[in-house]
């Protein structure tokens, strides 16, 4: 409980501090006064927090936790710390559909096409290719080893895809969809964040009531199947939620690396939990993703997509679980 309270208050410090930056700082009372609708309330400061930086804010804490409850439920049911969406082609599949909406419209760029019609094209490919991948993989129930593989040979596929059709991506265009690619919070689908939060809203309410079957899910088949539960209908269940928390976030902020995998590993440790404990792991995500993108509007001088600063912290990361991991007990 200690750990999540503070967790919280760290998040909701990093929530105000992104508000604060951008071209031209802004105190930290002036944006409590706009968060809490104090009426005397500077209308520059309550333009900036409320229409200018409030989409990215909110779209990193939304997409940060989406991928944080993905990557938690992804290694548990695979009982693999290595696990994310990542490799289960959720990414791959969202990007290829965006950049082939893209090509479709002629051109346009990424920010000019509907924010609205970006989420949902990126939400239903992520979607597509989750679901092919858990489709081709499933033998009666799941195993990491085949979802590894199949979700590696979709997402490969899918990425050629997408590359060929950069080149097709007229060269004025061609910027805003590496951009997109990299992900970013600079085009946040504001119109559709509403819809958007209110379903990753609906994911951490379903995996609280599940987290105790994904719990024995932990545990091996047999052990699973000896305790009564139906193992096909419980990694289904699980496998599609984690599919649609990943696409949500891909809808919101495009692909971003390593979250998914990193959250729930400091979760983890944090609790030192036996496994990725998954609202846990959401609101981990949400803070990384929030503290990664001020550090992409603020450390370099210039903004940078904020998956640049992910890619390069998730490195780390990975790096230390695959020492920790090969090291002898």
């Amino acid at each position: 409980m200690a750990c999540s309270t503070g967790l919280a208050v760290m998040l909701m410090a990093l929530l105000v501090l992104d508000l604060c930056h951008g071209q031209g700082w802004i105190a930290p009372r002036d944006v409590l006064a706009v968060v809490l609708g104090t009426p005397e309330v500077d209308p520059t400061a309550s333009y900036l927090v409320g229409t200018v930086r409030g989409p990215g804010a909110l779209g990193a804490v939304i997409a940060g936790a989406a991928l944080g409850l993905a990557g938690a439920i992804t290694q548990s049911l695979l009982r693999n710390p290595l696990a994310s969406p990542d490799i289960i082609g959720v990414n791959a599949g969202a990007s290829c559909c965006v950049v082939a909406t893209l090509v479709g419209n002629g051109g346009g760029g990424i920010a000019a096409a509907s924010g609205l019609r970006t989420g949902v094209v990126g939400l239903l490919g992520g979607l597509v290719a989750g679901g092919l991948v858990v489709a081709l993989a499933w033998r009666a129930g799941l195993t990491a080893r085949r979802v590894v593989l199949v979700g590696l040979g979709v997402g490969a596929g899918l990425q050629g895809l997408t590359s060929w059709l950069l080149l097709q991506v007229p060269a004025a265009d061609l910027s805003s969809a590496m951009v997109w690619l990299t992900g970013s919070l600079a085009n946040v689908p504001y119109a559709s964040l509403g819809q958007l939060g209110a379903g990753v809203g609906a994911c951490l309410l379903l995996a609280a009531a599940n987290r105790g079957e994904l719990s024995l899910l932990q545990l091996g088949d047999l052990t699973v199947r000896s305790l009564g539960v139906r193992l096909w209908l419980a990694q289904g269940v699980q496998a599609l939620l984690a599919v649609v928390a990943a696409a949500l976030a891909c809808a919101v902020a495009g692909p971003v690396p390593f979250i998914a995998f990193s959250a729930p590993q400091l979760a983890q440790r944090a609790l030192r939990s036996p496994g990725p404990p998954p609202l846990v792991s959401a609101m981990t995500g949400a803070a990384l993703l929030v503290g990664a993108d001020i550090a992409a509007r603020t450390a370099l001088g210039t903004p940078v997509p904020v998956g640049l600063v992910t890619a390069v912290l998730g490195g780390p990361v990975l790096l230390w679980t695959l020492m920790n991991r090969s090291r002898p007990a």
